[in-house]
């Protein structure tokens, strides 16, 4: 047909000639009769290597300005005819192939053959400009299956991505925040499903600098979205191991999947597990309580502590790609937290031997679905979120001194069980970009209610959270900005409490960024949110310290507001990612630790303050001397100074954190080097040294999915220690240190491969995994 169209073109005025001889009305009319068969667009067909055309592509046009300005399906013929002025490029999508990037020098022709390579036969995505390409509202990157080889999984590879971070021990950063989040195909992800997933199915990475609405309105600073190619039929496994056997030291997981057309299963269980035999709970305590004074120095003893968190998840999911995506999930986990720690006490000429107990236990059951519906181009995309879970609790603390020093109170302990249900909704709709720039509407919805059993009065507590909230984002040349208006509700009671709280906030945020250059960003932005008091905090079960000494929640903790100003500088070279942020925060009734007195002992808890302020500044400087990620020298920095007070007391304090790596990235060899500085953090009447550390990791590849190692941590090191002690402030001189000798010279076995079936293909499921840790328990 195509064919025969451009021959009637080429011909066309010889005919007219002939038939319609000097007549004009011949002339006229003649051309009105062929009116019907003459294209005066731009004809582009896509075909197979074999020539074969390609029906059914969906093809999106860009203008200059990466705003989308017109879209096609390409017909029987493969062919697509282009009629719209201002395209610049136009991206081309079919589900049994990858995605296709076509640019002015074709456009520019009347007509063109455009090869679309099928998705289960490319074998590397090869480097070249356009590995890297700026959308109005992401920016794309293609790491090509050449530098995921130096790479033990998909999740270490981010570090391909400039201001990306990933250590061996699985934490992100980017630009030096660590509240992002990372997506599969646009859909939540944990980070154990990104280690699962297969090299070869990675199509490209979506970094939203600007998170979508529902997640910059949870405070998420920047949002990965790892897309994967389409249509992968067969399945693949992935095991992900990293344990020490000496004591019992490990996170391990185990994954499987099956695509079948349109349809994926997946079944993935996950273990974190902390067998400690030499863990020792260090106190010295001075306090005056009822006119007498307890000084007590308790020297920590070898004791046993135990943590195993096991998680089994099952789901489905049906993506038919430009159409509609649903997934639904279930899971369940089981966790155990606990141990005895065992001490030697010292008071005045006394000593005499004391236990420490405490045990927490949990089973968690959720169910998740997620839906995403594509309206069309003209349209925008609706989704729907819903999760529900449910934590069943049990809490177990116990204070013992084996003398006669102080019989009345000498074993003092507490014992509950609750049970917390909680859902998570929400709903979001984007509009189709326009000239005006892009606009959405989001809507979310929290509710927690827990139930304590098993004490002298039971009791209920309830949690709610209800916000709406618009965004407009808008690019101008170098500069792009977002405003977003918003309003959330806060809401919490118990039957503890004579009257609930609530709390009605606006929520507002603005963020002005100008790319002064293609490697230097300059970025000012402001928020004001709102937070509400989580169940366990609410929760007021004593855990006992001492015999006069106790830690527990606040039940009249009342929701509280935030106001958050930044600046953002960011510079990137081929030999160096710098970002640097300054902020001011102000938290009116913020929530903090705090020390009092009561009828029957010293009280550690959790109040509102009155005022609270913030000024931080956060430092990421990654440095590749080779010009390249095949070695990288890492540092993060944060530096604060920080001011609280309520009625009855104020304080100030800094904090100061330090964490730096080196690493070493080739084809067979993966080799870190990791340090942390025993910085320091300062909360309310509490200081918290940051814990010193070090470690060393060397893998070795003998294929691209297969890796094996060691990690050594703490070599030649004399403990892991962590430690915090009060202010002087303080009513109650408290100086608590957890070591835990089993951390020295610690060897891990780490062991990470990827296998494929059926096809050696994988479409990984997509995972919408908000649910949130707050399991009603609170533990010091």
């Amino acid at each position: 047909m195509q064919s025969a169209m451009m021959k009637l073109k080429q011909t066309m005025p010889c005919a007219i000639r002939c038939a319609g001889g000097g007549n004009p009305l011949r002339y006229a009319l003649l051309i009105i009769l062929l009116l019907p068969f003459i294209s005066y667009g731009k004809y582009i067909t896509f075909v197979t290597k074999d020539k074969e055309p390609i029906a059914d592509v969906h093809c999106t046009g860009y203008s200059v300005e990466n705003d989308s300005i017109a879209s096609w399906i390409s017909d029987k013929d493969g062919i697509i005819d282009i009629q719209t002025k201002g395209v610049d490029y136009i991206l081309a999508s079919h589900p049994d192939f990858n995605d296709r990037l076509i640019f002015s020098d074709v456009l520019n022709s009347d007509k063109a053959n455009v090869l679309m390579t099928p998705a289960v036969e490319l074998k590397e995505l090869v480097v070249t400009p356009s590995d890297v390409e700026e959308f109005a509202t992401h920016t794309t990157y293609r790491i090509s299956q050449k530098d995921m080889e130096r790479y033990p999984n998909v999740l270490q590879s981010l570090n391909e991505i400039p201001n990306m971070t990933v250590l061996s021990n699985g934490a992100t950063f980017f630009e030096g925040d660590q509240n992002i989040k990372i997506l599969i195909d646009g859909v939540d992800a944990t980070i154990q499903e990104v280690q699962t997933l297969s090299k070869e199915d990675i199509s490209k990475v979506n970094v939203y600098q600007t998170p979508p609405l529902r997640f910059l309105s949870q405070g998420v600073s920047a949002v990965l979205d790892i897309r994967l190619k389409s249509k992968i039929h067969g399945g693949n496994g992935a095991i992900d191991i990293s344990q020490a056997f000496q004591s019992l030291l490990g996170e391990n997981s185990a994954a499987l999947y099956y695509n079948n057309r349109q349809s994926r299963f997946s079944l993935r269980y996950d273990n974190e597990n902390k067998h400690y035999r030499k863990f020792r709970r260090s106190e010295v305590l001075d306090y005056d309580f009822d006119g007498v004074n307890y000084k007590k120095v308790k020297e920590g003893l070898d004791s046993k502590e135990h943590y195993d968190d096991n998680n089994l998840n099952l789901s489905y999911q049906i993506n038919k790609p430009q159409n509609f995506l649903y997934n639904i999930k279930s899971g369940v986990s089981f966790n155990r937290d606990g141990g005895t720690s065992d001490q030697k006490v010292t008071t005045g000429t006394q000593s005499f031997m004391a236990t420490n107990f405490l045990r927490t236990a949990y089973t968690k059951y959720i169910v998740g679905n997620y839906f995403e519906k594509n309206l069309g181009d003209n349209s925008g995309t609706i989704l729907a979120n819903v999760n529900y879970q449910r934590f069943s609790t049990s809490y177990n603390s116990a204070y013992n001194e084996l003398s006669d020093y102080d019989a009345a109170v000498k074993n003092s302990h507490s014992n509950y069980k609750t049970d917390l249900d909680a859902v998570f909704s929400e709903v979001q709709y984007e509009f189709p970009v326009s000239k005006l720039g892009f606009f959405s509407l989001s809507g979310i919805e929290i509710y927690k209610q827990s139930k304590y059993r098993d004490t002298s009065n039971p009791f209920y507590q309830k949690t709610n959270t209800l916000g709406a909230s618009a965004m407009w984002m808008a690019r101008k040349r170098a500069v792009t900005w977002y405003v977003v208006l918003g309003m959330n509700w806060y809401y919490t009671s118990s039957t503890n409490l004579k009257k609930s709280h609530n709390l009605c906030v606006p929520t507002p945020m603005v963020n002005i960024n100008w790319r002064a250059s293609k490697n230097i960003r300059l970025s000012f932005d402001y928020s004001y949110s709102g937070s509400v008091p989580t169940i366990a905090q609410l929760s007021e079960t004593a855990q006992w310290l001492d015999t006069r000494l106790v830690y527990h929640g606040n039940s009249t903790l009342k929701p509280y507001k935030t106001h958050t100003a930044g600046v953002r500088f960011v510079w990137n070279t081929d030999y160096f990612n710098f970002a640097i942020r300054n902020s001011f925060i102000s938290s009116p009734d913020m929530i903090c630790d705090m020390y009092t007195t009561t009828d029957r002992y010293m009280l550690q808890t959790l109040v509102n303050l009155s005022e609270y302020r913030e000024w931080l500044s956060q430092i990421d400087l990654s440095i590749m001397p080779l010009g390249n990620n095949k070695l990288v020298f890492w540092n993060r920095v944060i530096l604060a100074d920080l001011k609280g007070k309520n009625h009855e007391y104020s304080w100030s304090g800094y904090r100061v954190q330090w964490m730096t790596s080196l690493a070493l990235n080739l084809k067979h060899w993966t080799v870190e080097l990791f340090y942390q500085y025993p910085g320091k953090v300062v909360e309310g009447q509490l200081e918290r040294p940051r814990a010193q550390c070090w470690s060393a990791t060397v893998l070795y590849r003998p294929q691209t999915d297969l890796s094996l190692g060691l990690e050594w941590f703490m070599p030649f090191g004399k403990g892991f220690k962590e430690s915090e002690h009060t202010v002087n402030s303080a009513p109650v001189y408290a100086d608590t240190e957890y070591k835990i000798m089993d951390r020295n010279n610690l060897l891990s076995v780490k062991l990470s491969y990827n296998f494929s079936f059926g096809r050696n293909r994988n479409r990984a499921r997509p995972q919408y995994d908000n649910y949130d840790s707050d399991s009603g328990i609170l533990q010091k």
